[in-house]
């Protein structure tokens, strides 16, 4: 069989790209051994990849004591990866990302009506273009959408909260970058499956995303369940009332997400002309925890509906799709420090015999940067190096 040599050196340089953009700065020597390449194919490929600005030589290499260290090379930050838009139902977040994965939040915004957010979102990079070195052929614009993405074609097909639809990014971003888009819960999947070690052995692993409104993200055998019409792991639209007559953003009655989203709690305890602090309902929810934690009793009353919802979506979904683990997080990153103890009770009422036994329930690990912005960069990544030519 005929061995096509540019295929294999692309696939040579893509490999080790990814090696250090996973394993961070790496000697030669290392990279030699990881590879099973030899030094000096190793030697080639470093200097082609650092005259494109892919790599740069960043010191010395502490891993050998003895005789003269070699010097390691990494993945360079001379330029920006990705410009990340985490929309949210009253917010967005605009930030950047790196080779490295490293992630810069630069500002927030209220996500207002389709046309403002356009226009905002045009403006934005207009000023990001400035301040920031993008690069026109590696740079990606990534959108993480609360709602239904076509990731293959950078389409919002339907975000129930927004009421926007057959939204194409493409038409509407006038920059020459590439853009990228695809639902918030499957980018925090990705970020979880990439940067925890529990989540990177995880055959399975499901990411339950508790916002305004609920999203799921689901990684089957490391690979994201998008669906054929990129509704799978839908789970804020499951329903969980059936005679309910409390109408969702998406038509139906019942839905998982008007039980247990961060809104309605936060209703509940403001019913009665108490205000809680915040501007938004992520804000405000996380002082209502905080009462609740406290003992405060119209707080917990106000939590009890929420609490008891929520653990029915977390059965459907162990019975669904029967992961490994279950990561909570998006608008408040510790519902499970919070309610783990109830949420886990109440699970256990109600699960067949040994199902949970050795699954694991924990809040997000990202807390300081969004799950979706980590992960939004990791695809810009994944996709600029299967681009490479």
């Amino acid at each position: 069989m005929k061995i096509n040599l540019k295929s294999m050196k692309m696939m040579n340089k893509r490999m080790i790209l990814r090696y250090l953009v996973e394993n961070g700065p790496t000697s030669r020597m290392e990279l030699s051994r990881f590879t099973k390449l030899t030094p000096s194919t190793i030697g080639r490929i470093i200097s082609e990849l650092s005259e494109k600005a892919l790599v740069e030589e960043i010191g010395y290499s502490d891993k050998y004591q003895i005789g003269r260290k070699p010097v390691n090379v990494a993945v360079t930050k001379k330029f920006v990866s990705s410009v990340v838009f985490n929309v949210g139902v009253e917010q967005t977040t605009i930030a950047i990302g790196f080779f490295d994965r490293s992630i810069k939040e630069i500002k927030r915004f209220s996500t207002g009506s389709l046309k403002s957010f356009i226009s905002t979102v045009n403006l934005s990079l207009e000023d990001v273009e400035k301040r920031y070195p993008l690069n026109h052929e590696l740079t990606s614009i990534v959108f993480a959408f609360p709602g239904i993405v076509n990731a293959k074609t950078a389409t919002v097909i339907y975000a129930p909260n927004l009421n926007w639809r057959n939204l194409n990014l493409r038409d509407v971003v006038k920059y020459r970058y590439r853009i990228i888009a695809d639902n918030e819960a499957n980018l925090s999947v990705l970020a979880e499956s990439i940067s925890s070690e529990d989540a990177k052995k995880s055959d399975n692993t499901f990411f339950l995303y508790v916002s305004q409104g609920i999203g799921g993200g689901a990684m089957i055998n490391h690979q994201i369940l998008r669906g054929s019409g990129f509704a799978g792991a839908e789970v804020g639209h499951t329903v969980v009332e059936a005679q309910s007559n409390i109408k969702c953003h998406c038509g139906n009655y019942g839905c998982l997400e008007r039980y247990a989203s961060l809104v309605l709690p936060v209703i509940e305890y403001e019913k009665n002309g108490r205000i809680l602090d915040g501007k938004t309902y992520p804000e405000k929810f996380k002082t209502l925890a905080e009462f609740y934690a406290k003992g405060d009793k119209v707080a917990i009353d106000a939590l009890e509906g929420f609490i008891h919802y929520l653990s029915i979506g977390l059965i459907n979904i162990i019975n669904t799709f029967n992961p490994e683990i279950i990561i909570i997080g998006g608008g408040f990153n510790k519902i499970w420090k919070y309610f783990g103890k109830s949420l886990y009770q109440r699970i256990s009422d109600r699960a067949m015999p040994g199902v949970i036994d050795n699954m694991t329930f924990r809040d997000t690990h990202f807390d300081e940067i969004e799950a979706p912005v980590a992960g939004a960069n990791a695809l810009a990544i994944d996709v600029m190096i299967n681009n490479l030519d």
